[in-house]
Parts: C-alpha cells; sequence; structure tokens
C-alpha cells in the first residue's frame, strides 16, 4: 500500500486533473482535486503528495492530496454510498477544504448541489452519512492558513481563457455558464494570469450561482 509519494514533477495536467510524479525513475500518475493541483509545483519541482490506492478488478488508481486532512475527508465521501472516488474528488475540487467542511458541518445541501455530478439526493446521503464525522476536522483545520499558491509563468490571456474553460465544461458545467463565470472573473482584473488561478476563481464564481 502506497501510503505518500515524494519525487519531481513530470507532469501536470489541470484538465484531467491528474500529475506524473517521477520517483526514483518511475512516474506515478496521480489523480488530483483542483485544490490540491493548485498547490502542486511545476515539472522538475519537488512534490509530496499523501496518497489513497483504489484497486479493483478492472482498475488500480492513485488519488493523490495536499494534506492528511484533504485525504481523510476524500475517504469520508468515499465510504458514502453510492459518492465514488470520482464523484468524492469533484466536491474536494468545488471548495477550499476549511469551506468544504464548514459546508458540511452546518449542512448546507445547496452548496453541494452545485457541485456537477452532485444532485439532490446524493447531497442529501452525504449530510446523512457523514454528520458528526467532520467536527473533529472542523476543528482540526480551525485557525489553520493555506499556503500562498506558487507562481506560475505567464501564458497568452487567450490560452488561458480557453483551457480554463475546457477545464471546467470537462468537469461538467454547461459552456454558457462558465462562459459568463470567466467574463465575470475577467472583469475583476484580480487574476494572476495563471491556470490555476483562473480555473479556481472562475470555479468559485459558478458556486456563487
Amino acid at each position: 500500500m502506497i501510503g505518500w509519494l515524494s519525487g519531481v514533477v513530470a507532469h501536470r495536467d489541470a484538465r484531467q486533473g491528474l500529475v506524473i510524479v517521477n520517483v526514483g525513475g518511475v512516474g506515478y500518475e496521480v489523480r488530483v482535486s483542483l485544490q490540491t493541483l493548485a498547490s502542486v509545483g511545476e515539472p522538475d519541482e519537488l512534490c509530496t503528495l499523501w496518497i489513497y490506492t483504489y484497486a479493483r478488478e478492472d482498475q488500480l488508481s492513485l488519488f493523490g492530496f495536499a494534506s492528511q486532512a484533504e485525504k481523510q475527508l476524500f475517504l469520508l465521501l468515499n465510504g458514502v454510498p453510492k459518492v465514488g472516488p470520482k464523484h468524492a474528488m469533484a466536491v474536494l475540487g468545488g471548495f477550499p477544504l476549511a469551506e468544504l467542511v464548514d459546508h458540511l458541518v452546518q449542512g448546507r445541501q445547496d452548496m453541494l448541489t452545485k457541485v456537477p455530478g452532485i444532485g439532490k439526493k446524493t447531497a442529501e446521503q452525504i449530510l446523512l452519512s457523514l454528520g458528526e464525522k467532520v467536527a473533529a476536522l472542523a476543528e482540526e483545520l480551525a485557525g489553520e492558513t493555506s499556503p500562498a499558491p506558487k507562481a506560475r509563468p505567464e501564458a497568452a490571456p487567450a490560452a488561458i481563457d480557453e483551457e480554463a474553460k475546457q477545464v471546467l465544461v470537462d468537469l461538467g458545467w454547461r459552456l454558457k455558464e462558465v462562459e459568463t463565470a470567466l467574463a465575470k472573473v475577467a472583469s475583476s482584473g484580480n487574476v494572476s494570469g495563471s491556470l490555476d488561478d483562473l480555473v479556481r476563481k472562475t470555479l468559485a464564481q459558478l458556486m456563487e450561482r
């Protein structure tokens, strides 16, 4: 069982939500949430991820997390009937960890249903199944601050917009909703010029709808 991986980033793909980590000459393909992806460095930078190994007869996948707390919440979500790892990662990617935990503690079903693929019944099941299980996480995260995201090399704004659009559409958001949210984020002028930053801020805008 792999508990964590520490190596050099060989590749990162925001569209597919994955990174490939070179550990001793072996490239491990790891699925990550959008929140974790933002903390992963560029190729050739060091990277450490907490790992969950998902093994089935027809599938073997690695899921990576920036913190043990995120991994713990993933395990809780993955244990909810009919959620599974794919939807668990989608929920984790929708909000910063502390904010997501707060939504769960406060029972905000309307916020969970904003995540593509999470309907009313699934959101209800998540809240009913987790209940007090996330209270400990809420206490653990209280007072913690997230590290500032690493600066990324700037690319042409039009190219970044198109890639961000595709990432969010691939996650299940409707094209018109994404285009409207992107326009609002662009008009705010508060964008660093990196794909990760644009995706996260546009996602936050979509969640406010």
